[in-house]
């Protein structure tokens, strides 16, 4: 059995780390202090002799002085250093913990996955949902670029999830028929309800920035935060052209003029690079997608 230590939060934390932490925290069953002086593991943005200092590069575990663990900055790292205080706390291999943790989130994430495919329609010739051939053509990309297997599983998951917001809007018209015509005119509403969904499973928060910014255009003209440029998450850019590129060539729209072709689809992604689309990874994607459909039927 795990004795679990108690923690201190620190008031110099960013705000949405402060708040993750705490969550995270009492979720766990963790006793969170107001005191550092009675706290056994302090979490600052400081460096600290024993405790976990965060910042917006790193995570580091400190132990008597010494800095014992260190890891990127990320959510899921963030878990993964907590696990890892309260083994050395316990002196307890944190295996284990980490491993329940992470077959708990394989779950959650494989159960929403199935949930989206189920709600999306299907397509009558290859039986793939817009979702599914998102997170194909968004794997396959990440496999022409080389990245490790480990990246290309993360991005088809994101890609799975990156429409679960439409869910509940759906079956909301389906209820509420006097608003069906607000929600047809205000599209961005998908994205605030999914990143709003998925930031309350501390599991799955990593998949927020891509669900929230991936209709955001690199000149800041996108929605909902019109971020513009590298202040859009590189996920979220990824994902944002295939979803494009899926949406035009299967997709009847008024801003479109219909469905457009796989070439019309290029064109536009090309003309519009560097005001609509990342200008690197536009270039990229219109280089990987030429020489797949040299050797590839299109999906």
């Amino acid at each position: 059995m795990y004795n679990f230590p108690v923690f201190f939060v620190g008031r110099d934390l960013e705000k949405d780390i402060k708040n993750y932490l705490e969550n995270v925290s009492k979720k766990a069953g963790f006793y969170l202090s107001n005191s550092a002086e009675n706290s056994d593991i302090i979490i600052s943005s400081e460096n600290i002799p024993d405790g976990i200092s965060i910042n917006e590069k790193n995570i580091s575990l400190y132990s008597e002085g010494n800095e014992i663990f260190l890891l990127p900055f990320s959510y899921e790292n963030v878990d993964l250093v907590i696990i890892k205080a309260v083994s050395v706390f316990n002196k307890k291999n944190p295996l284990d913990e980490f491993s329940l943790k992470m077959k708990h989130r394989y779950k959650l994430s494989k159960f929403l996955q199935g949930l989206v495919v189920t709600m999306e329609v299907e397509d009558k010739i290859t039986n793939m949902s817009h979702s599914q051939r998102v997170a194909f053509y968004s794997a396959k990309w990440a496999e022409h670029l080389g990245k490790s297997q480990d990246e290309i599983e993360k991005i088809k998951e994101l890609a799975m999830l990156h429409d679960i917001g439409r869910i509940g809007l759906e079956q909301l018209m389906l209820f509420t028929p006097t608003r069906i015509n607000e929600f047809e005119s205000w599209e961005l509403e998908h994205t605030i309800t999914g990143s709003v969904f998925l930031s309350s499973l501390d599991e799955l928060w990593f998949a927020v920035p891509v669900i929230r910014n991936h209709h955001e255009n690199w000149d800041g003209s996108g929605y909902p935060d019109g971020l513009s440029g590298d202040e859009i998450p590189y996920y979220a850019r990824f994902i944002g052209i295939v979803d494009w590129f899926d949406i035009s060539t299967h997709t009847a729209s008024s801003e479109f003029e219909g469905i457009m072709s796989v070439e019309e689809a290029l064109v536009y992604i090309e003309k519009n690079s560097g005001s609509v689309f990342d200008p690197n990874l536009s270039e990229s994607f219109l280089e990987f997608i030429k020489y797949y459909l040299m050797n590839n039927n299109f999906i």
